[in-house]
């Protein structure tokens, strides 16, 4: 009888727990005001309507070049825990790198990933592509054309070494995704499609020690990221155009015509070329020289020969 009523008090407690999803939303350029479409503080229970809503509107600016949409039955916010870091090594780079950044560890029900799916192609006219289980190819880039990247990873063992094995490449397959896309401009979704009970966690607990409840909290609840700022900024800034206030190509192209032009009487032209000048003044005059008494012999001749035919 005993053993019947705790066995009952067990099945009443887990009826009543509540069933929850973890959701970690990384963006590599800045969305304003994310945070406030979700209850606060994150550790409270999230309506999957509520998710819905902060996804739409981050997408909404078409900011990233690629969504990734992961997938992973099984996961539970324990797996996402800042103690995790051996096993989501690639995972926490991106994190890093992001400016915008979203951990919730309990989502009150799972997201209609194929809803987000076909909100994000229709709003970025992007490309749709599937990945399952341990599969990276996704296709070539051959354009420039936004995607969507719908992972569905393996389910995930139950707890012992093969479920962090099974974490880590996971994380290997969301590098082996990420680093094929054209530019680095990414919308990461990290979650599952399979709820798992919670009992309920007072918020004392959770306020004293967050690192056990909360998603990556070393990361997600970062006290630089309470500015919201854009951590790409040289990725992102505008340059000034530059324009050309020099002559126009008409006017280039009468000057150099001027230059290409030689005037003999040209004062600097004289001064540029001086030594070749002079060369050629002291040739002409020497010539001259030779002629002129080239010349004298021969007039002395003509005027000599005349008077000895009279003699």
């Amino acid at each position: 009888m005993i053993v019947s009523l705790t066995t009952l008090v067990f099945l009443c407690a887990t009826a009543n727990a509540l069933q929850a999803v973890p959701f970690l939303f990384a963006s590599h350029r800045l969305v304003r005001g994310l945070k406030d479409e979700v209850l606060q503080p994150n550790t409270r229970p999230q309506a999957p309507a509520l998710v819905t809503n902060l996804v739409k509107k981050a997408v909404t600016e078409c900011s990233s070049d690629v969504y990734v949409l992961l997938n992973v039955p099984g996961l539970q916010n324990t797996d996402l825990l800042s103690k995790r870091k051996a096993e989501w090594r690639h995972l926490q780079n991106y994190l890093h790198m992001a400016s915008s950044v979203v951990g919730l560890p309990w989502v009150d029900g799972t997201l209609d990933l194929g809803f987000l799916e076909e909100y994000i192609v229709r709003t970025c006219k992007a490309e749709s592509v599937r990945s399952f289980h341990s599969d990276e190819h996704v296709g070539e880039y051959i354009d420039t054309r936004k995607r969507v990247i719908r992972v569905e990873a393996n389910a995930l063992p139950g707890p012992g070494p093969e479920r962090l094995a099974a974490l880590a490449d996971v994380d290997d397959l969301v590098r082996k995704i990420l680093r094929k896309a054209p530019s680095p401009h990414y919308t990461l979704v990290v979650t599952s499609d399979e709820v798992a009970p919670v009992h309920p966690v007072p918020e004392l607990a959770v306020a004293a020690d967050p690192a056990r409840f909360e998603l990556f909290h070393d990361v997600v609840n970062d006290p630089r990221r309470a500015e919201e700022r854009e951590r790409n900024s040289h990725m992102y800034r505008d340059v000034e155009p530059f324009w050309n206030e020099g002559p126009g190509p008409a006017e280039l192209y009468t000057q150099r015509k001027k230059q290409d032009e030689v005037h003999l009487l040209d004062p600097e032209l004289w001064r540029k070329h001086e030594k070749l000048v002079m060369t050629v003044v002291l040739m002409v005059a020497s010539v001259a020289f030779m002629q002129t008494l080239s010349f004298g012999r021969w007039l002395r001749e003509k005027l000599v020969s005349p008077k000895q035919k009279r003699m």
